[in-house]
């Protein structure tokens, strides 16, 4: 009578577990399908947005660089605007300039206050190399005389250069060339608009306009 219990004991469990597996299964199955379904469809979802952004991104930029190029295309009728020209007055009238062109060889260009008004740029341009070198004498002290006070201002000397002006010691100065000579002014002395006079040796020329 026992084994006929066990047996049909045995075979009772053998069922209810295979029912149980079966049931998990279908559980399984069910559970899985809508969330394969849900996944599929945001797939398909996710497979259009990025159509969509792909199509924008292909239309947008080449529409953008078209208005673009329209914008940055040179206009072929454009052109640059001139400088104004700039004449700088001449520091001596006429007939004093030719005068000096004659017997010195050189054009007066410029005498202007410069370094904050604390000195004068005194600058020329040599005709004929020949007639100018007494400009260019290292042993000839050039000075300008303020017509106002008939005070000298002389040539200044830096410590590694000498004095600033040029000289003909390495027979270097050549016709067709400008040159400067710069004269101190201290305490700013001499005024934009004064008369000055400039003397280098034999070389003198008055009224002078500081610039």
């Amino acid at each position: 009578m026992k084994s006929q219990s066990t047996e049909k004991l045995l075979s009772y469990a053998g069922k209810f577990e295979i029912c149980s597996l079966g049931l998990l299964a279908l559980f399984a199955v069910a559970a899985s399908g809508p969330v394969q379904a849900t996944l599929d469809k945001a797939a398909l979802d996710t497979a259009g947005s990025g159509a969509a952004v792909a199509e924008t991104t292909t239309i947008t930029p080449s529409a953008k660089s078209d208005e673009t190029s329209k914008v940055n295309r040179p206009d072929p009728d454009w052109q640059p605007p001139v400088a104004p020209k700039v004449v700088i007055p001449s520091p001596v009238d006429p007939e004093q300039a030719k005068q000096l062109a004659e017997q010195w060889g050189v054009k007066l260009i410029s005498l202007n206050l410069t370094s904050a008004g604390f000195m004068m740029d005194f600058r020329f341009r040599v005709l004929d190399a020949d007639k100018a070198l007494t400009l260019f004498d290292h042993r000839i002290k050039p000075y300008v005389v303020a017509e106002r006070s008939n005070i000298k201002l002389p040539v200044p000397m830096a410590a590694k250069v000498g004095a600033m002006r040029p000289t003909n010691r390495g027979k270097n100065i050549k016709a067709d060339k400008n040159y400067y000579m710069i004269f101190a002014n201290p305490d700013r002395h001499v005024k934009r608009g004064e008369k000055v006079t400039v003397i280098i040796g034999d070389f003198k020329v008055e009224h002078l306009t500081v610039n």
